[in-house]
This record gives C-alpha cells, structure tokens and sequence, in this order.
C-alpha cells in the first residue's frame, strides 16, 4: 500500500475520537479501503472498499472480534462505513472515501514570470557579445507562452542551449534583418500615402 490519507479536524467534534478503539477502528478502515476497482473472492470490490472478517481484522487490529463487530456497527450507525456480509466476509465501504485521500498529482500553477525572468538572467550573461535590442528580441520570442499557460516556447524545445540559439539569432538577424526592415518600411509608406490621400 502506497500514498497518504487525510483526516479532517472535524473528528475531534464527533463521537469517533472520544473512543480510543473506535478511532483505530474508523483508521484502519480508511488505510485498508481499495484505491482502484478489482475482484476480490468472487466479489466486485470498488474504490473505497475493502473485504475483510473478523478474525482476520482482529489479529490486525489486536482488538477481540467481538469488539471488532461492536465498533464496526457503531461506525455505520455513526454513517462513516456501510457493512455488507456474506457466510465467507464482509465487504465495508468508506462513506465518502475521496474525502479522506491527499491527491498527490493535484497541480500547482507554476509562475511564467519567475521563470521568464530566469530566462532573462541566463541571456544576459551575453550582453557583451550581442546588442541589447537583438537580446530583448530573442527574449520576447522564446518566452512567449502555449496556449495553457503552462510552458513557454524554449521550455518545449528538445534541447536549447542559450549560446547556440543566439548564435543562429545573430546570423539570422544578418542575414533577414535587413529585409524585414525594408518590408516594415515599405508597410510604412504605403499606409502614410493611404492616410494623406
């Protein structure tokens, strides 16, 4: 058995947690209680159930059987489990086992900014080497975020090594960077003609 459960402070309000036994009892039960559907003996046995008897639970337990059944019966009367048996056991449910289960995999947003600004204490160690406009350029285009918010654009590359990426920026603003201006400028005119027309 793997993984944690919780329990919320509202058992120190109830009956559970006056009786020493019966708390061992409500726990054991909780820790016991399936995590994933499966067949047990024949039985279909879902999340938040568990088969057991009273020996078994028991000599688990260090607790009399007869003890055992008694505390078993208060918890379902207290509507903490629910008891179905058979001659061979007894199948307990949890009543609303999900709320008693801590969610590893539950998610924490992580903070883009925190890591853009990172990235941004990583590019510029190279201020030296590329011009400030060319940085602020290559920063604005690999921090720009997916469409979850979840990564940005370097993140999602295979490899990205800083250096290497700016040094194919560099040869690429020299290359492009040129045309990309004539292009803008051309933009530029034909709209200021269009404007005083």
């Amino acid at each position: 058995m793997e993984g944690y459960i919780k329990l919320h402070r509202k058992i120190l309000d109830n009956g559970v947690f006056a009786d020493a036994e019966l708390l061992k009892v409500f726990v054991w039960c909780i820790l016991k209680a399936n995590t994933s559907s499966n067949i047990i003996f024949g039985r279909k046995v879902s999340v938040g159930q568990f088969i057991t008897g009273r020996i078994t639970a028991s000599e688990e337990l260090y607790i009399k059987p007869s003890t055992i059944y008694k505390r078993l019966q208060k918890l379902k009367k207290q509507g903490y489990i629910d008891i179905s048996s058979n001659t061979k056991n007894t199948l307990i449910t949890v009543i609303n086992y999900k709320s008693y289960q801590l969610h590893s995999k539950s998610k924490v947003k992580r903070n883009l900014e925190t890591v853009s600004n990172k990235f941004l204490l990583e590019v510029s160690a190279f201020k030296e080497l590329y011009s400030s406009e060319m940085l602020e350029a290559f920063v604005d285009y690999w921090t720009e975020p997916n469409k979850s918010k979840t990564k940005l654009r370097y993140e999602i590359q295979k490899t990205f090594d800083v250096s290497r990426r700016l040094k194919t920026w560099s040869k690429n603003e020299s290359k492009f960077g040129g045309k990309k201006n004539n292009v803008i400028d051309t933009w530029q005119s034909v709209r200021n003609e269009m404007l005083n027309d």
